[in-house]
Parts: C-alpha cells; sequence; structure tokens
C-alpha cells in the first residue's frame, strides 16, 4: 500500500484527533491539536493512505537553526509498518531544508520501539527528565539529532 505525506490541514483534525487518543494516555486537548494548525514555529504533517484515510501524524517545530518534535503518532491499527519511519524522515528533512542544524526529542524511557527509530535516524540520548510524564509516572529521554548525523541527507550538508 502506498502513502502520501502532506501537510496538515483543518480538515485533518478529527483524524489527528482520534489518533492521539488511540495512542497516549495523557493526549493533547482537542483545542491544543487544533492550535498547532496555527502555530507560526509548527510543521504539521499527516500520513495518508491510497485510500484516503490518515494513519499518523507529525507536529515539528522550528526556532531559529532548532527544531522540536513535538508531537507523533501512528494509529495503532498501522503501526509495525514503517509509517513513523517515512512520517519523521518528512518531517526532519523539511526542517533541514528550512535551516534546522539540530532536532529535539522527549520520548518515554519505557518505549523501545521509538528510541530504536529514533537512533537509526541518527538521535542520540542527551538527557533525562525525571518524572517527566504521567500515567504512569516516567522519566523522559531527552534525544538529539544533529544535521551531519542524519545519514539520508548528505547532499544537504
Amino acid at each position: 500500500m502506498s502513502v502520501t505525506v502532506r501537510q496538515a490541514c483543518r480538515g485533518d483534525l478529527p483524524h489527528i484527533i482520534a489518533i492521539e487518543e488511540a495512542s497516549f494516555s495523557v493526549p493533547w486537548s482537542h483545542q491544543s491539536l487544533a492550535a498547532e494548525l496555527e502555530n507560526p514555529v509548527a510543521h504539521y504533517y499527516v500520513l495518508e493512505k491510497d485510500d484516503g484515510s490518515v494513519a499518523g501524524y507529525a507536529d515539528v517545530w522550528l526556532i531559529a537553526d532548532e527544531g522540536q518534535l513535538a508531537n507523533i503518532a501512528i494509529h495503532p491499527s498501522a503501526r509495525g509498518l514503517g509509517y513513523g519511519e517515512i512520517l519523521l524522515r518528512t518531517a526532519m528533512e523539511a526542517l533541514f531544508q528550512a535551516g534546522c542544524t539540530s532536532l529535539f526529542l522527549e520520548v518515554r524511557q519505557s518505549n523501545a520501539p521509538a528510541r530504536g527509530l529514533y537512533r537509526k535516524l541518527g538521535y542520540e540520548g542527551v538527557a533525562v527528565r525525571k518524572n517527566y510524564y504521567s500515567q504512569p509516572v516516567e522519566d523522559a529521554c531527552i534525544m538529539q539529532c544533529q544535521k551531519e548525523n542524519y545519514q539520508w541527507l548528505s547532499h544537504l550538508r
């Protein structure tokens, strides 16, 4: 099945909300998710399957030359198909092309699949935020990817 990653629009909001609520124990509010569509530093993407359904979304911020992965999720029924990697690569490459030199993110210590993907894409652990997450309470691993460590962008260096 082919997929397309494109900029999110207001019409995608119900899908984004459904994916958010199916993915996180403490989901972002509907208002927060909607506000990101208007956030001037946010680059909001959805991954759309060839049948037109939205299977995931990513929200990345660019402030000066620094990026932040604010949120990313793949619908539980679409996990394990490589969609997260496609979505994250697209978002990262867009930020790098826009002048980003370094990206940061937080991830639950227990989220081994996500941490593995991030390492594959060039992220390294740089710090721990104690008790950052709730329901359940858990530490966050702060990870950083320098543009020069992202192997798929050799043509942009």
